[in-house]
């Protein structure tokens, strides 16, 4: 008797792993829960899923955040001045135009985490070839391709948070734009060891400038390694020339750091599909009372809705466009106008965006109390101040201004672009897929042509542009929605008075 017991014990023990066996199998191939122990393994899967994507965008946020700090290095390089070399810029702007059209099509149609893959492993190529493009056209190709990957996985992530985690996708969305901002902070200090210095030194022989103030240029091409980019500078100085060299430059290592990064992201990807299967099959459908529930929302007619999103897009614009000139131009105009060292240039990139992330993360707070629409008005004020102080600090040649007036822009400017996104859904319409590429393609169309402008400026006219145009753009911004609240505040006015004098009148005429 004991023996036939043990044999039923053991039966269902074996009947036991056998249907959790089969209940992880079919979670991975139907993704139908029914029982706790398969909630908690949606929920592990939505969570690694999420890790997949901070990894990602944290290296979308060190790949854009070495743009700025290694421009110079690039520069010489393809041997181009600024002006001609603030194209990199705009092949970026024009590769993201095309990723915000191609990029939620391709989320839409194709297999989502196909699409996630592909767009890291084309980033980490391009990251690879980057430092090694001797030529512009080249150059301007792979950051192209860069642009059409940065633009593509950004739209990608951002619904790809609010497909997965619905209406709790709020503390993962901000978890995602904070994995950015680290990747910012990090890849300047980063870069900063291998970038070329400037030696300056004096020698006897004749000038090459004579009875010029005019700096006569000679950029050497490299011989097969980057570590033989040089640049001399010749000037007169009391009848002896002053020759200002740059050294080695090693920016391949930390292009070859994103290389290794998009390569870590995608086997984190594939190791999680491998053991998990897709997440997006774990997803139960939105239920029609989910569909139906924003509905009636919204108050503003038709074209006041087209009016109010246009505005907010061209504010976005005038946003992506200042944010793109000033971190992609401060290294240089900080060391050619400001004569700082490439190291204290990487230290400055690198205040900007430790001050954007730390905006970010008060964001997250103060939401909490205060008004979106207010919260508009309040971080595009500190910016707009910010770059009038910083445009005081240089013109009075305070360092320690200087120093305060980048941090503050970075602040100003951190929650901007997720809060004018948030209060468009609140206010205006639903944000679909649709909407926010038209956002991505207003703001890639004006970073196409305006760093071109402002590094033609810099480099024909005077570096002093650099901050021309930010106060211009901050301004402007600041201008725009400030507009587009009051209005909208004016109209949520009249609406409501609007509604009860018709609920009195309906009182009224029922007595």
């Amino acid at each position: 008797m004991m023996m036939h017991d043990q044999n039923d014990s053991t039966s269902k023990q074996e009947i036991i792993s056998s249907e959790t066996t089969k209940t992880v199998i079919e979670y991975r191939r139907n993704g139908k829960v029914q029982n706790k122990n398969e909630e908690n393994l949606t929920f592990k899967h939505q969570m690694l899923h999420t890790v997949c994507i901070c990894i990602s965008i944290f290296t979308l946020g060190w790949r854009n955040a070495l743009i700025g700090p290694t421009l110079p290095d690039l520069r010489i390089i393809i041997d181009e001045n600024l002006a001609t070399a603030s194209g990199i810029l705009s092949a970026k702007s024009l590769g993201g135009l095309l990723g915000a059209i191609c990029g939620g099509f391709a989320y839409d149609r194709f297999n989502k985490i196909g699409v996630f893959v592909v767009t890291i492993i084309v980033m980490g190529v391009s990251a690879a070839l980057t430092p090694w493009c001797y030529h512009l056209a080249a150059m301007l190709v792979v950051h192209g391709f860069y642009g059409v990957c940065a633009t593509s996985l950004e739209t990608a992530a951002t619904a790809d948070m609010a497909m997965v985690w619905k209406q709790k996708a709020g503390p993962y969305m901000q978890a995602v734009q904070f994995a950015f901002s680290a990747g910012a902070i990090l890849s300047p200090l980063v870069a900063e060891p291998f970038l070329a210095d400037l030696i300056s030194f004096h020698s006897d022989f004749e000038p090459l400038v004579s009875n010029t103030s005019t700096l006569a240029t000679k950029y050497l091409k490299p011989t097969g390694n980057v570590k033989a980019v040089t640049e001399s500078q010749s000037e007169q100085i009391n009848g002896n020339a002053s020759v200002t060299k740059y050294g080695e430059t090693l920016i391949y290592i930390p292009y070859s750091m994103t290389s290794l990064l998009c390569l870590l992201s995608v086997g984190f990807y594939v190791v999680i599909y491998c053991v998990y299967g897709s997440v997006y099959n774990t997803l139960n459908d939105v239920s029609d009372c989910e569909i139906r529930s924003n509905r009636n929302r919204y108050f503003l007619s038709k074209r006041m809705k087209y009016t109010f999103t246009m505005l907010l897009a061209s504010a976005m614009l005038l946003y992506s466009v200042s944010e793109t000139s000033f971190i992609g131009f401060l290294m240089t105009f900080l060391v050619s106008e400001r004569k700082w060292s490439k190291a204290m240039g990487s230290v400055a990139s690198s205040v900007f965006w430790i001050t954007f992330s730390v905006g970010r993360l008060v964001g997250i707070v103060v939401i909490k109390f205060i008004s979106m629409s207010s919260m508009i008005f309040i971080f595009s004020f500190i910016y707009t101040s910010g770059s009038v102080l910083f445009f005081l600090a240089v013109i009075f040649d305070q360092i320690i201004l200087e120093w305060l007036s980048i941090g503050v822009i970075g602040f100003g400017m951190s929650v901007l672009f997720s809060l004018v996104f948030s209060w468009l859904s609140k206010n205006v319409c639903n944000l679909t897929g649709k909407m926010a590429s038209i956002f991505f393609i207003f703001m890639s169309v004006g970073k196409m042509g305006v760093p071109i402008l402002v590094g033609y400026l810099m480099d024909k006219v005077s570096q002093m542009w650099f901050i021309y145009s930010n106060i211009f753009l901050s301004f402007s911004m600041f201008a725009t929605f400030v507009f587009a609240m009051v209005s909208f505040n004016l109209m949520k006015r009249v609406n409501k008075r609007s509604e009860k004098a018709n609920i009195m009148f309906k009182i009224e005429g029922g007595n």
